[in-house]
């Protein structure tokens, strides 16, 4: 019951967090029968809220058993669908691994209901565009689950790609696809391990095709400026906030893969004029945008209309914003979960303060103060969008009032670099 009360609240602040959420391929997902979604993990626990709240079915996951240590937390997590899986190197010790076959007896039983499980096979979380090994936990739940129930006609392996455009910020964009499914029974025989060897190999191979990925971590500094290039290339709808639909996601693996497979005097040219340029935006304090599009982004007399509920929203959910951004900034270490824990500190915050209008209101009896703040909530998710709005207009601004000698410099050295982008 907890899981459905949280998931409409969760969706709506996942929409708030979020540019654009392309959301393609469910389809894929086999009907009513066993399914063990597998899913790389970037961030620390971003990608099970999205998939939650995204996907049709009521989704099962498997979660670090250390999370559920007290039982308030434990209780919690399970009222939402989690699972605990214990490992050594979490300090759980061998009482924690142990716990782990009540583990696998729920895995089982649930696939036999035919439940979605939802499983990050790589074992742990590292913000990069790179796909680590496989661990064998999915191999003993599909073939334990073959084993438990003979009479399954067969259970399904979906590889899922999740991919962030920016993975430590909001209002950045996400491109999710589900891959064809793998069938377990083709692999299972007698559950030897070179069965579960095979299937680990074909599922690497199915993820990777729906994830960017670049091989050299040397590399990710350029490709990410060629992605950035691309994306003010792109022509992309605003609305709606999610969208069946995988262009995005095949142009940047695609820029990714070119780079992995550039000679190296070839790359290093390219990782020099790169740098060249986007340090001379920098210089200059614009963006790459604002060179693509001088221009394209208006502001008149409707856009300055627009500039008072703009702020009215943007003052009243200041504090709770703060709030967010504070725990982010001081409680948070590790890059992974940078993201994942601002977004619940958001909508905890906000949560917890339009209750309080909420009893404002009842206590005094005046509901207009209610009705008040859901509409300047509302104003506030039309102040994201308009500040974002204003934000690139300036940029495109500051370019327009740089020398034209510059100005022209900015634009040959961007294109030069288009034709990598253009053949993409």
């Amino acid at each position: 019951m907890f899981y459905y009360l949280v998931r409409p609240l969760a969706r709506l602040g996942t929409y708030l967090f979020f540019q654009k959420i392309y959301f393609a391929n469910e389809n894929r997902i086999p009907r009513d029968k066993p399914v063990i979604l597998a899913i790389n993990h970037p961030t620390g626990f971003m990608e099970p809220i999205i998939m939650a709240v995204l996907l049709k079915k009521p989704l099962h996951f498997l979660v670090r058993g250390d999370f559920f240590s007290k039982k308030i937390y434990g209780a919690l997590l399970r009222a939402l669908h989690m699972i605990p899986i214990f490992r050594m190197r979490d300090n759980t010790g061998f009482s924690g691994v142990k716990s782990n076959f009540s583990t696998f007896e729920a895995c089982y039983a649930g696939l036999k209901s035919g439940k979605i499980i939802m499983i990050f096979p790589e074992g742990r979380t590292v913000l990069e565009k790179r796909l680590r090994p496989l661990q064998r936990g999915l191999v003993r739940i599909a073939f334990g689950t073959l084993e438990r129930y003979p009479e399954l006609e067969d259970l399904y392996i979906v590889p899922v790609g999740v991919n962030f455009t920016d993975g430590e910020r909001p209002r950045g964009k996400v491109m999710i696809n589900f891959g064809e499914p793998l069938s377990a029974r083709s692999f299972y025989r007698n559950g030897a391990a070179v069965e579960g060897d095979q299937l680990l190999e074909a599922l690497a191979q199915a993820m990777a095709k729906n994830i960017i990925i670049v091989e050299d971590p040397a590399d990710d500094g350029l490709v990410e400026q060629l992605l950035i290039l691309d994306r003010s290339e792109r022509k992309e709808k605003l609305f709606p906030m999610v969208e069946d639909a995988t262009d995005c996601l095949w142009r940047e693996k695609n820029i990714a893969d070119r780079i992995n497979s550039m000679e190296s005097g070839e790359k290093t040219t390219l990782k020099t004029q790169t740098e060249t340029y986007f340090k001379a935006l920098k210089a200059a304090q614009t963006n790459d945008k604002a060179v693509a599009k001088s221009g394209y982004t208006q502001f008149g007399i409707g856009s300055l209309l627009g500039l008072i509920p703009a702020y009215l929203g943007y003052v009243f959910g200041f504090l709770p914003a703060q709030l967010a951004y504070y725990i982010k900034h001081k409680q948070v270490r590790r890059l992974e979960y940078k993201m994942p824990v601002w977004a619940c500190a958001s909508w905890g915050a906000f949560l917890v303060y339009y209750l309080f209008w909420l009893v404002l209101a009842a206590t005094t009896g005046q509901w207009l103060i209610l009705l008040g703040s859901v509409l300047l909530g509302g104003l506030g998710w039309f102040a994201l969008y308009y500040f974002e709005h204003l934000v690139q207009w300036r940029n495109e601004q500051k370019f327009k009032g740089l020398e034209e000698k510059l100005q022209q410099q900015l634009q040959d050295q961007r294109q030069h670099l288009l034709p990598f982008i253009q053949n993409n």
